[in-house]
C-alpha cells in the first residue's frame, strides 16, 4: 500500500493547491509550475487524465465520468464489426490467435467495467471528408507474406488495416526498450495499442488510420503505464481514495487511451489541420510559411527564395507529430512539452472552443528555426535540409533542470507568439527580440555608397560550427569610417535601417494580400 498511499497524496495535495479550480490546474502545467521538475507532488497520470477525460479536480465527479468513458471502448470491443482479425495474420506472427480465442478476448478480455452506466448510444464523434492521399505510402508498403483467406466477416480491407498498424507498431520508438525487450508485457502492450489503433481507425473511417497516430499513442501509453498501478482487493480504501486509484487502474489502461486519443486527435484540431486530407495539411503549410514570414523574413527568404528549400520537404513530420521527434530520442523531454499541450489545448470564447496546439506548434518550430538562425544562413540545400530533418536539438539538454528549462522557453515563446497571431507588427517585434535573445552575435550590417544601398545579414563566423560549445569566432572587422564622418556615417546607418525594415513589413503586407 506504500505507492498507493504516495498516489492519494500527490492527487490530493494538488487538488488542495489549485483549490479544485481546473484552470489554476492547466494554467498552472503551462506556466511551468506543476511539473516533475518542481513539483513533489507531480503525476503525469493526473494532468493528461484530469484534461482528457474527467475534466474536473472534483474526485466525485470521476466516478461516472470514468466508467461511462470506459463503457464506451467495452461496448465497441463487443461489437462484430469491431472484431480484430488476428487469426488472419501468419501463424508465425508474434500476435496470431484463433478465430475462436479472438473472438472470446473480444468478449470476455475487455472486463468488466465497474460501477457501469447504461449509455444511450456508444458512437464516437467522426471526421469528415476524404481519405489522406499522402497516406498512400503508408498502405502500398509491402507486407511480409500474403494472409490466408478472407473469412465472410472480415474484409481485405480489415487485414491490411491490421497489418499496417502491426507494421507501424513493431518500429514504434527503436531506442525505447519497454516496448522492445523480451518483458512479457512487452508483446502485451503492442496488442492493446494495436487494438486501440484498429477500433479508432473502424471508428472514423473518413480519416482511417495514418502512419504517425501510433507514436502519439506510444507517447500516451508508455507514460501512464510507468503510473499504472493494480488497485488492491481490500475494504480498508475510503470510497474518494478508491476514485482517485480508479484513475490509475491499470485494469482499465487500454479504454483511458482509447478516449484520450480520440479526444486528444478530434477536439484539439490534430486531425482537422494535419491527418484530414492533402488539402489541409497543404493549407497549414501555407500558413506556417505565413506566420514564418512575418516572424523572420530572413529565415523564410533564405529557405524558401535562395534555396528554394519547400517547407513541405520536412515539416510534415514536425506538424503531425507534434515535435515528438524533434526534442532528441529521449521521450521525458518530449513528455513536458506534452504535459503543457494537453492542458492548452482546449480554450473557451464566446461560446466557441478555441484550438490553439495547432498554431502553437507552428510557432514553435518558428522558434526553433530561430535558435538555428546562424547555422540555417550559412548553410547550403543539403546541409539545411540535413539540419531541419535532424535538428540538433540534444546537445543541449545535459541535465535534467536543463531540459526543463529549454522547454518551459520553447512553450512560453510559442504562447507569446500565439497571442499576437492577429497582428502582423507585433509579430514581427517579437521576432526582433527573440533573435535578439537567441541570436546576439547576429547583426544587420548596412553600407552606403553614393546612391547605391544595401543590406546585408551576416555573422560572427562564416561558416558557424553545428557544436554549440565551440566559441564563435571573432567578429569581422569592418573599415574605418572617413575623417570626420562619423556622425554622418552613423544617421545614414539609422536611416536605412528604419527603410530596411519598413520595406520588410510592407512585403510582408503585400504577400498576405495575394
Amino acid at each position: 500500500m506504500i505507492r498507493e498511499n504516495e498516489i492519494i497524496s500527490k492527487v490530493l495535495l494538488t487538488i488542495d493547491r489549485c483549490k479544485g479550480n481546473l484552470n489554476h490546474f492547466k494554467s498552472s502545467i503551462t506556466d511551468n509550475e506543476y511539473t516533475p521538475l518542481n513539483s513533489t507532488c507531480f503525476t503525469r497520470t493526473l494532468v493528461w487524465k484530469v484534461c482528457l477525460i474527467t475534466d474536473s479536480l472534483k474526485i466525485q465527479t470521476w466516478d461516472s465520468k470514468l466508467s461511462n468513458s470506459r463503457v464506451v471502448y467495452h461496448q465497441l470491443m463487443r461489437r462484430d464489426d469491431m472484431v480484430i482479425p488476428w487469426w488472419l495474420l501468419e501463424h508465425d506472427s508474434p500476435f496470431f490467435q484463433t478465430q475462436e480465442l479472438s473472438r472470446k478476448s473480444s468478449l470476455k478480455g475487455n472486463p468488466t467495467v465497474r460501477r457501469t452506466r447504461t449509455l444511450g448510444k456508444t458512437s464516437l464523434t467522426r471526421v469528415s471528408n476524404v481519405e489522406d492521399p499522402l497516406s498512400a505510402g503508408v498502405s502500398s508498403r509491402s507486407r511480409s507474406s500474403t494472409p490466408p483467406l478472407i473469412s465472410s466477416e472480415t474484409t481485405e480491407e480489415d487485414v491490411e488495416l491490421l497489418q499496417t498498424i502491426i507494421l507501424d507498431i513493431d518500429r514504434l520508438f527503436p531506442g525505447e526498450e519497454f516496448f522492445h525487450s523480451s518483458n512479457p508485457h512487452s508483446l502485451l502492450a503492442k496488442r492493446q495499442m494495436i487494438q486501440i489503433l484498429y477500433v479508432w481507425a473502424k471508428c472514423n473511417p473518413q480519416v482511417g488510420y495514418k502512419q504517425g497516430i501510433h507514436e502519439i499513442l506510444g507517447l500516451m501509453y508508455i507514460n501512464l503505464y510507468r503510473e499504472s498501478l493494480v488497485i488492491p482487493s481490500t475494504n480498508t480504501i475510503s470510497a474518494d481514495d478508491l476514485r482517485i486509484l480508479s484513475l490509475f487502474d491499470i485494469h482499465y489502461l487500454p479504454h483511458d487511451l482509447f478516449t484520450m486519443l480520440n479526444k486528444f486527435l478530434l477536439q484539439s484540431g490534430v486531425i482537422n489541420h494535419f491527418y484530414e486530407n492533402e488539402n489541409v495539411l497543404w493549407k497549414s503549410i501555407e500558413k506556417f510559411n505565413v506566420y514564418l514570414m512575418k516572424v523572420d523574413q530572413l529565415i523564410h527568404y533564405n529557405l524558401i527564395n535562395k534555396l528554394k528549400l519547400e517547407s513541405q520537404l520536412w515539416i510534415i513530420r514536425y506538424l503531425r507529430l507534434l515535435l515528438l521527434r524533434e526534442l532528441g530520442n529521449d521521450l521525458e523531454t518530449t513528455s513536458l512539452l506534452w504535459d503543457k499541450l494537453v492542458a492548452a489545448q482546449f480554450s473557451h470564447h464566446n461560446g466557441n472552443t478555441i484550438t490553439a496546439i495547432p498554431d502553437l506548434v507552428m510557432f514553435m518550430i518558428i522558434v526553433l528555426l530561430i535558435q538555428l538562425k546562424t547555422h540555417l544562413i550559412t548553410s547550403d540545400f543539403s546541409e539545411a535540409l540535413s539540419l531541419l530533418l535532424h535538428y540538433p536539438v540534444p546537445a543541449k539538454f545535459n541535465t535534467e533542470a536543463s531540459r526543463g528549462e529549454f522547454i518551459a522557453t520553447l512553450y512560453k515563446d510559442a504562447a507569446k507568439l500565439y497571442e499576437k497571431r492577429e497582428t502582423d507588427l507585433k509579430l514581427y517585434e517579437y521576432g526582433i527580440k527573440l533573435n535578439n535573445a537567441y541570436n546576439p552575435n547576429l547583426r544587420i550590417t548596412m553600407s552606403y555608397t553614393g546612391s547605391a544601398r544595401s543590406s546585408v545579414e551576416s555573422t560572427n563566423s562564416a561558416r558557424a560550427s553545428l557544436s554549440p560549445s565551440r566559441s564563435p569566432a571573432p567578429p569581422v572587422s569592418q573599415p574605418p569610417p572617413a575623417p570626420g564622418g562619423d556622425n554622418v556615417r552613423a544617421e545614414q546607418m539609422r536611416f536605412e535601417k528604419i527603410r530596411l525594415e519598413m520595406r520588410l513589413k510592407k512585403r510582408a503586407q503585400s504577400m498576405l494580400r495575394q
